[in-house]
């Protein structure tokens, strides 16, 4: 995945961003540049000619040279990225760094035909031959950083992992180093249909910048190339595939300092964690309350200003300055306090806090899931009845309060935790913090050979109402192995461990923790096909929650730059469109069919030049017959320009039943109202894990 919060003027940027830093005293002063703005080309060894965007700071002395900074994405810098970019190009190249923005072959401005994939062995390449010639351009000083966020934080870890001479540090945010397991394909191993799908799918047939001119390379290259959905349906098991440039699988091969940056609301915020705990090179981890999105604006708050955190990184490593940043512990983290159930939370009560990493102090707290639905010690459950079961029966309709990934804000988790099984700890008379990643165990008797089972940890409030501190998932034919999964077989008993994500909390007196299981997590992961009832085995110290708690201490006082303006574009304008976002949750008790639908749009201008820009994506799934689950999703683009009228629309339509997904991607492109060319791609692809 890729980019930024959905933006007016990046649909596709909807999927990919954002987030920032800490300090403990305030940065130097930098030196403020002017700088120009050019569009240019760079050509790769087989002739393709790639679109670069330069900007170039102004040197104020004869001989002046630069470091340069490169993010390379597929998100058509010239039009869908054109607004997003500039606070962010503005601010770095105006304190003194040579910028250089690519648009990956067969995508935005550059010639060539799509990647199969994401991180494409092809991209790669190209990645490397980019650095090395930046590093050799005018006023270049030799030292290039490589940064991003989504997308660009995933191929700044893969490029560092091949270690090209000239790339000396890499600042990587929202980022994964598992491209299985942790990314927006398969959510803990388990099928996820993202609303990125249909986003990337759609953009990567729009036409080449700047003319849009559908020509027969265009058709060739681009609207014709296979849609993505069909390939990552195809390789649905974790292997070599997915594990060849994933870093949690070559941790060794990074040597150069690299600096993450995650959100607590964020799908991929388990990497920097992990990162801490296996990369030897120079590292600083900060994670903060947002979701996929900037830290100096992302939702929830507090901001901070983490461009120039990360100025003073660039500085340090490739130009050789001192900085405070390397005098603090790696871990910059934000410990939420207790905060009630909201979808539109703008604000998370907290503090910041700087800790070594591990944390010496933590300790882990082990509590029995209990016949009784209570949370208790383990010597209570060791001495209660060994045979005590309870049956899970499976809602496949149920888990849409947690939203669509295991990020955002969340409501009340009520509506969820009426459709899964859950265990309530007593009443707590101190506050009690957790920093880490719990793990709950069960001991199952699945219902079905397909079963995901969702675990959440939560915080329940004295009025009633539940709150969600944290949430992962385990696909029950992975239980021993995500590389060789197996069908599960009813009526045997598994040992499951579900890693929860990592998380921060302060439970405070008068709460209660709970643990909730189910077998759904609609429409975040794609339902099994059979109906079931399974069996969670308790009392016997199989079935725990696993919880890490940090013990209070003295903590060092966090100081952060706060939020400044961001520049924006004086050639763009955003023109609003009403009835959007919106999300409209039904339940059809006749039918037994529930669904989740969402709506955005967008529209705005680049100069004489509009775009409007318009999707809806639709989750069904059937309680009796959960087989016949679909998902619909319909894109459409629309660019006017003078003598121009070009209209492109995408629709992803996937149906399965208990033995295939039955795939059908529709694209049409039209020119003043008249079609010019449309394109069918289907495939029945056989469902054996999922």
């Amino acid at each position: 995945m890729s980019g930024d919060s959905r933006t007016s003027s990046g649909l596709l940027a909807a999927a990919l961003l954002l987030l920032g830093g800490g300090h403990s005293s305030a940065p130097p002063t930098p030196e403020i540049y002017s700088y120009s703005v050019t569009r240019e080309f760079m050509t790769m060894p087989d002739g393709v000619k790639l679109a670069v965007t330069w900007w170039r700071p102004t040197a104020k002395d004869s001989g002046e040279t630069f470091p340069v900074l490169l993010e390379l994405l597929p998100y058509r810098k010239d039009d869908s990225f054109y607004a997003r970019d500039f606070p962010l190009y503005s601010y770095f190249a105006s304190h003194g760094f040579l910028m250089a923005k690519v648009d990956i072959r067969g995508t935005g401005g550059s010639e060539g035909r799509l990647p199969e994939r994401e991180y494409s062995d092809q991209e790669l390449a190209d990645a490397l031959e980019i650095i090395k010639q930046i590093a050799r351009s005018p006023r270049s000083n030799g030292n290039v950083g490589m940064w991003g966020i989504s997308w660009g934080g995933f191929n700044a870890l893969q490029v560092a992992m091949l270690r090209p001479p000239a790339l000396k540090a890499i600042v990587a945010l929202h980022a994964s180093d598992d491209l299985y397991h942790d990314d927006i394909h398969y959510i803990d191993g388990a099928l996820h249909v993202d609303w990125y799908a249909l986003q990337i799918d759609h953009e990567n047939a729009l036409p080449r910048t700047p003319d849009y001119q559908l020509d027969s390379a265009y058709f060739r290259d681009r609207f014709e190339a296979e849609p993505w959905i069909f390939t990552y349906l195809r390789h649905s098991v974790d292997g070599p595939w997915w594990r060849k440039h994933a870093l949690r699988w070559n941790y060794s091969a990074i040597q150069i300092p690299t600096y993450f940056i995650g959100g607590l609301l964020d799908g991929y915020r388990d990497t920097p964690i992990r990162a801490l705990d296996q990369l030897k090179a120079p590292i600083k981890v900060e994670i903060g309350p947002w979701n996929h999105a900037w830290p100096d604006d992302g939702d929830p708050g507090p901001n901070y200003e983490w461009r120039a955190r990360v100025v003073e990184w660039w500085n340090h490593w490739l130009r050789g300055k001192p900085t405070s940043l390397l005098d603090e512990p790696r871990l910059l983290v934000y410990v939420r306090d207790s905060v009630r159930p909201d979808p539109q939370l703008a604000m998370t009560p907290g503090a910041w806090r700087l800790e070594d990493w591990p944390i010496a102090r933590a300790r882990w707290d082990t509590l029995a899931l209990l016949p009784d639905n209570r949370l208790g010690a383990l010597d209570r459950a060791s001495t209660s009845r060994d045979s005590a079961m309870i049956a899970l029966r499976y809602l496949a309709g149920f888990g849409v309060t947690a939203g669509d990934w295991w990020g955002e804000p969340t409501g009340d988790m009520r509506r969820d935790d009426a459709g899964s099984l859950v265990w309530d700890g007593p009443v707590l008379n101190e506050s009690l913090e957790v920093i880490g990643l719990p793990n709950v165990r069960l001991r199952v008797t699945a219902g079905a050979p397909l079963a995901t089972w969702t675990a959440r940890l939560e915080d329940i409030f004295p009025d009633g109402s539940v709150a969600l501190v944290a949430g992962g998932l385990l696909n029950g034919t992975q239980a021993r192995s995500s590389e060789n999964p197996e069908r599960m077989r009813p009526g045997e008993a598994y040992d499951l461990t579900i890693p929860l994500h990592f998380t921060t909390w302060t439970y405070r007196p008068g709460h209660r923790m709970r643990v909730s299981v189910s077998n759904a997590q609609f429409p975040m992961i794609w339902p099994t096909p059979y109906p079931m009832t399974s069996v969670v085995h308790l009392a016997t110290a199989k079935s725990v929650l696993e919880v890490p708690v940090i013990p209070p201490a003295t903590t060092r006082e966090v100081s952060l730059p706060s939020p400044e303006p961001r520049q924006e574009r004086p050639d763009v304008k955003d023109i609003e469109v009403p009835g959007v976002p919106s999300q409209v949750v039904t339940y059809d008790p006749l039918q037994g069919i529930n669904s989740v639908e969402w709506k955005f749009g967008y529209a705005w201008t680049i100069g004489s030049t509009r775009y409007d820009n318009s999707e809806r994506e639709l989750y069904e799934t059937n309680e009796s017959n959960p087989a016949a689950s679909s998902f619909l999703g319909v894109e459409v683009h629309r660019i006017r320009r003078t003598g121009r009228d070009l209209r492109l629309e995408t629709t992803i339509d996937i149906q399965s039943d208990s033995t295939a997904f039955h795939v059908r991607v529709l694209r049409r492109i039209s020119e003043k109202g008249k079609l010019v060319r449309q394109k069918e791609f289907k495939e029945s692809i056989r469902r054996e894990f999922h």
